[in-house]
């Protein structure tokens, strides 16, 4: 039983983003901003970021973070949320919350609200719209039928990457506590938008308020362990809500084996994985401080801790983004993220993170 009764909801994030999509309201930058900020938040506060966890909304809006057996990871799923954020935004502020998707996919949680206070530089969240949504013009909706079908390999793509992004953690004890944790999304831009202070309530409850007035009551993430969650994408939805346009995949998905897509990408990421595997073979190598300083971007770099060398450890990569590479090392119990930068005809090593974010 849980010492609070759990929010319901009426949709997941993922279905709600597909219909925006789909409808003639745009999602505007300030909502944007809200959910975007709302779920960083609530990933940063959850009790494990490798456990399966999904993002539903509320009646009011409002995200929340429930546990999904058998789904994926609450880092993966975070992620994915942004990306789809990212890419309904306009171009203008769009470099805002790539950085915010790509700061939570490389790096350590309290680097993340540095780039959350750069995105409330720019955007001033806004509630979100919940609908009606109405549906876009019958051409329209055709031309982003034809998208989805052309863009399908994409998409797969991403999410076999969000899927590989932490390795699976089992739950050892009794599981999941009964945690319900509230993250209020700021409506300022200031340091203290960012502060959070925790009080302890009930057993098994936190609750995580922001220290600013103006923070936007109800407005936030709540996440939690759905044992009394019943609530379906279909059975909750508001009435007049479109149905059709919240399908899991547009109606074009394309077969990825004749997608010349497919090769050519496959050939780059060879030729990325490659180039990491010979920047860390060559730095595991290194008998000097010079050597060393000249494989990292930064002469800081290397304090960060030393990465394995591939020699010995599993390299796999994460993702490219076209001059920005990803990398998962792992020998026996150890497990690094790397991430590389290309400069002209190089590439150099940015930064390095040991795993220690595992189940308590």
């Amino acid at each position: 039983m849980h010492p609070t009764p759990l929010p319901q909801t009426i949709d997941t994030v993922a279905g709600y983003l597909r219909r925006r999509g789909r409808s003639s309201h745009v999602l505007t930058a300030g909502e944007a901003a809200t959910l975007a900020i709302a779920v960083v938040r609530g990933c940063a506060a959850a009790p494990s970021r490798a456990a399966p966890g999904e993002w539903r909304l509320t009646a009011e809006g409002q995200p929340v973070l429930v546990a999904h057996p058998g789904g994926e990871d609450v880092l993966a799923v975070t992620v994915a949320i942004l990306d789809e954020v990212a890419s309904l935004v306009s171009a203008d502020v769009r470099p805002g919350f790539a950085r915010l998707r790509d700061g939570v996919l490389t790096e350590p949680p309290p680097t993340w609200s540095l780039l959350e206070k750069r995105l409330l530089a720019v955007v001033e969240p806004q509630p979100l719209v919940l609908g009606p949504l109405a549906p876009v013009a019958s051409t329209v909706l055709q031309a982003v039928h034809d998208d989805d079908a052309a863009s399908s390999t994409l998409v797969t793509r991403l999410r076999d990457v969000v899927r590989r992004i932490r390795p699976p953690v089992m739950w050892t004890g009794a599981g999941l506590a009964g945690v319900l944790v509230f993250v209020a999304v700021s409506l300022l831009t200031s340091a203290e938008a960012t502060e959070a202070s925790g009080e302890q309530t009930a057993s098994g409850t936190v609750v995580v308020d922001a220290t600013t007035p103006s923070a936007s009551p109800g407005r936030g993430a709540a996440v939690t362990s759905p044992a009394d969650e019943t609530t379906t994408d279909t059975d909750l939805l508001p009435a007049g809500q479109d149905r059709t346009a919240s399908g899991p995949e547009g109606d074009g998905a394309s077969s990825g084996d004749d997608d010349p897509l497919t090769e050519t990408t496959s050939s780059d990421a060879d030729d990325v994985r490659s180039a990491a595997t010979d920047v860390l073979r060559s730095l595991a190598a290194c008998a000097d401080e010079e050597c060393v300083r000249r494989l990292w971007e930064s002469p800081d770099g290397s304090r960060d801790p030393v990465p394995l060398d591939p020699a010995i450890a599993e390299l796999e990569l994460i993702d490219d983004y076209g001059g920005l590479a990803v990398v998962r090392l792992t020998a026996d119990d150890r497990t690094q993220y790397a991430t590389l930068v290309r400069q002209e005809d190089r590439w150099l090593v940015r930064s390095v993170r040991d795993v220690a974010d595992q189940p308590s």
